[in-house]
């Protein structure tokens, strides 16, 4: 009976040792980097341009963020992702929460289609524009990502389903211009 179990754990071993060895080497290269750049259009209103920098072939993406101007309500008027990077995916996505001030956006390049993983390289994968609603004087607008429910982060999927968690980079071009 012993003879048995040994057995069992050599070639269990073995199968995995096995295994390892003709599995493909993956290494995670220079990071992968999500950078959102905040342009102030008017006193009210913002555009929020999203790049991605990816050194593998990526499957999907998730970009959630919260975004506030101070004590005034701030409304997403639209998502663009016209001439973008992803503007070929099967699904496209862009739910917002303005009561929490959070939502997320993002995309999926294939659901049973022939559309090709999004390449590597760096581009706009979104423009997401913002107002105020209300009286209330907008403070600095100000975007940075969160979580967002039910479970929502900021992640990239590569075409093996494996999740990469980005670098994140906030740019205001508009203070740059000043």
């Amino acid at each position: 009976m012993l003879s048995k179990s040994i057995f069992a754990l050599v070639m269990l071993t073995l199968l995995l040792t096995a295994g390892l060895a003709m599995a493909q080497n993956d290494p995670v290269g220079i990071t992968d980097t999500v950078t959102l750049k905040i342009e102030t259009i008017s006193e009210n209103k913002w555009m929020v341009s999203a790049h991605v920098w990816n050194d593998e072939d990526l499957a999907a993406l998730d970009i959630p963020i919260r975004f506030t101007a101070g004590v005034a309500r701030v409304v997403v008027d639209s998502v663009s992702f016209k001439d973008t990077r992803i503007s070929y995916f099967a699904q496209k996505y862009s739910p917002v929460d303005t009561a929490n001030q959070v939502m997320h956006f993002g995309g999926l390049a294939y659901m049973g289609t022939d559309r090709p993983p999004l390449a590597p390289g760096e581009g706009v994968v979104a423009r997401v524009y913002f107002s105020t609603k209300g009286d209330k004087k907008p403070g600095p607008f100000t975007v940075d990502t969160t979580t967002a429910p039910p479970n929502s982060t900021l992640m990239l999927v590569d075409r093996n389903a494996k999740i990469i968690i980005p670098a994140l980079k906030i740019e205001n071009l508009s203070a740059k211009k000043k």
